[in-house]
């Protein structure tokens, strides 16, 4: 046996053997001293080929295979060159593996990724276990690159332009079975003895028997064949199409990947993979990439963090968990619980409104059957953690209950104090509140240290955002404990100082008054959406609105009033659509009309508005009146400990509202633009439209300091 940095090589009975063991480290990685092992490990196969049968590349961490190449290195190049040759010397490697005089099976047993796939796809044959854990793709894209290491040459070669493309344009991951459909591998094994079952394998194709492995590769059915070969403009032109509608220009590196196939696809493999990492240089140096990197970090971070600043504090777990409400979220938080296996008893005032939350989480279930993510018997084990109750039986064994009902203070505080009688001791109690005061509403407990907000966003089991605000009297045990509870839900938690609506809705509420204010300036309500989403946001603020619910964002601006006063000028554009009794979506209409799942512009909406022409309101006008609003606000919340640092500010609205990941967040764009260029412009727009805009002091302050928001 050779031990190399970070692998271990060996020969068994004439089976060659490298094993992926990354030292002092739970994952894989293909850091550059990991690859000048592999490198050493390729040369060293070859001068032994004489003695060797088949080699199986392995690793030796339970649920991990390779996730990728090293993220630091990645976002330290910032010269194309050293991109482009980086690439090629991984590449160089890879083709050496490809080339050995025998044959070569990589042995997945958990998450494949990235560098990780590539080196599989050099490899002759691929086995997948089925863990649990066990996912492959080539997510590159999603950190603003391509796949550098042969993944765009090899990949379309091995399972066809169609089925490849939808991996490489999007960064989407299949499991073993789902890979094993598309051919990315060729056989699924069981996890456990698995490399029993590769030996096994082994033994099958150095009995000859390949022929079958590779013949299920090949393209099925007429139609798929012709597209893959006279039919490939076609392919590409509607692969093209899909990309800008999915990322409508921002996101220059899936267009790269796709240029990268399609140039590539008809070369031969050497002059395809020197294409690639032309192009992987072109993109590993963009801001965007840059921007798409800061966002991975943060989010590990939260992965490594406990949310309070102790260490030492043990996290509660629960198992047994009670929602109050069954309504549209009531409903949503219930299914999300389930669906990671934790028992939920839900409680209404009737069977009606009990049936009508089960149902909702059963749809979503359902739609996670058509897309075959869970079986039809999961669903039905899934739907088994859901309980419905119309009183609290059952809720004294409840480690965690979420209340969810009308968002009424003194309603809360009544339900709250009445939950109480009915619960332990030491149970956590969490409002799902979106603006109202959980120091407040805590005084209705009687061990306010286990009350605390959390606050999901809807719909439920898509927004991947908890915001967790803790009350003037939460213990840290109760933060680190929803924290902790959070992430294990598959949710990306912060954590946020008691306020009025906390930091999402707080930073919402300028940029959704200012749509207001554009709007009675006659700005038309089909320009003010595309001028943001072109900007990068996911929907223009009136169809935020809508969705959002005219009536919650009339109360929401209300309770700004009451909380920030002179400060916050409130348009009258929500007001006048809230008195016409229109609800946005949910009640059919609001800005848009909405019917058989595509919203239009309501046009009656401007008789109620009475718009008043204003010429000159230009596309960057609007951007700066809405995102500069948020900038200041930002700033605030920063100044008041609302949040502590910049980086929850860019977590909260990339992950709470979409604003744009290629942008790096609020604050990162904010450091883009430049204090100088924010501040001088807030006090134009102060001076012409009021005290809506004047900067805050802590703005001022960093402006003055020359500081900006970041320090890299």
């Amino acid at each position: 046996m050779e031990n190399l940095f970070g692998i271990k090589l060996k020969i068994e009975n004439g089976i060659a053997r490298i094993v992926f063991d990354y030292p002092d480290e739970k994952f894989n990685k293909l850091s550059t001293p990991v690859m000048q092992s592999l490198d050493h490990a390729a040369d060293w196969l070859l001068q032994n080929a004489s003695v060797i049968k088949a080699c199986i590349i392995s690793s030796a961490k339970d649920g991990i295979f390779i996730v990728g190449a090293d993220i630091d290195e990645i976002k330290n190049i910032t010269d194309v060159r050293t991109g482009e040759a980086a690439a090629s010397a991984g590449q160089a490697i890879f083709t050496k593996i490809e080339r050995l005089p025998f044959p070569v099976i990589a042995l997945i047993n958990g998450a494949c990724m990235g560098g990780g796939t590539e080196l599989a796809l050099a490899c002759h044959y691929r086995l997948a276990t089925d863990h649990s854990k066990t996912r492959i793709g080539l997510p590159e894209v999603l950190l603003g690159i391509i796949p550098g290491f042969g993944g765009t040459q090899r990949l379309p070669r091995l399972i066809g332009l169609q089925r490849s493309l939808q991996l490489i344009l999007t960064g989407k991951t299949l499991d073993a079975v789902r890979a094993y459909k598309n051919a990315l591998v060729d056989k699924v094994v069981p996890a456990s003895f698995s490399e029993k079952y590769a030996d096994e394998f082994v033994a099958e194709i150095l009995s000859g028997k390949k022929q079958k492995y590779i013949q299920r590769r090949k393209i099925k059915g007429l139609s798929n064949r012709l597209l893959e070969s006279i039919g490939k403009g076609l392919v590409f032109s509607q692969a093209r199409k899909s990309v800008l509608k999915q990322t409508k220009g921002h996101y220059p590196a899936p267009l790269k990947a796709l240029q990268a196939v399609k140039e590539g696809f008809s070369k031969s493999l050497d002059a395809g993979l020197k294409i690639e990492a032309r192009y992987l240089g072109a993109m590993i140096v963009t801001p965007t990439s840059k921007n798409l990197i800061r966002i991975y970090y943060l989010t590990e971070l939260i992965k490594k963090s406990n949310g309070i600043s102790k260490n030492g504090i043990q996290p509660k777990d629960f198992r047994y968990t009670g929602v109050l409400g069954a309504g549209v979220m009531g409903g949503g938080i219930a299914q999300l619980f389930a669906a990671n296996d934790v028992d939920v008893r839900l409680k209404d005032i009737n069977h009606q409104a009990i049936a009508l939350g089960l149902s909702s989480a059963r749809k979503v279930f359902e739609g996670q059957v058509k897309r075959k993510r869970i079986t039809k018997k999961e669903l039905d084990r899934k739907m088994a953690f859901i309980t419905g109750s119309l009183d609290y039986e059952g809720f004294r064994r409840s480690e965690l209950v979420v209340e969810a009902i009308v968002e009424n203070m003194e309603i809360k505080k009544k339900v709250i104090a009445e939950l109480d009688e009915h619960v332990g001791t030491d149970t956590i109690i969490a409002s799902n509140t979106s603006s109202l005061s959980i120091t407040e509403m805590a005084t209705a407990c009687k061990h306010p240290e286990n009350f605390i907000g959390m606050h999901f966003f809807n719909p439920v089991h898509r927004m991947p955002l908890v915001e967790i605000i803790r009350g003037a009297r939460t213990s840290d045990e109760t933060v680190a404990s929803i924290y902790q509870f959070s992430k294990k839900i598959g949710k990306t938690p912060i954590v946020v100082k008691d306020g009025p609506g906390f930091l999402v809705n707080r930073l919402l509420m300028p940029y959704l008054n200012e749509a207001g204010f554009l709007l009675e300036e006659g700005v038309r309500i089909e320009t003010l959406d595309k001028t943001m989403t072109d900007f990068g946001m996911p929907m223009g603020p009136c169809l935020l609105l809508d969705e959002v619910g005219i009536d919650v964002a009339y109360k929401v601006g209300h309770i700004f009033q009451e909380a920030f006063g002179s400060r916050v000028q409130g348009s009258h554009a929500v007001e006048k659509l809230y008195n016409d009794k229109r609800l946005g979506k949910k009640g059919g209409r609001g800005f848009y009309k909405h019917a058989n799942g595509k919203p239009v512009v309501d046009p009656s909406v401007y008789a109620l508005i009475q718009p008043r022409p204003t010429p000159g309101i230009s596309s960057e006008n609007m951007i700066q009146r809405m995102t500069y609003a948020m900038i200041n606000e930002a700033a605030m919340c920063i100044a008041e400990g609302i949040a502590e640092k910049p980086e929850d500010i860019d977590i909260g609205m990339i992950f709470g509202t979409g604003f744009p990941p290629f942008r790096g967040g609020l604050l990162r764009y904010a450091d883009t633009e430049g204090l100088d260029k924010i501040v001088s412009t807030l006090e134009q727009f102060s001076g012409k439209f009021g005290e809506r805009f004047k900067p805050c002091n802590y703005l001022l302050q960093m402006q003055k300091s020359n500081k900006n928001f970041y320090t890299n």
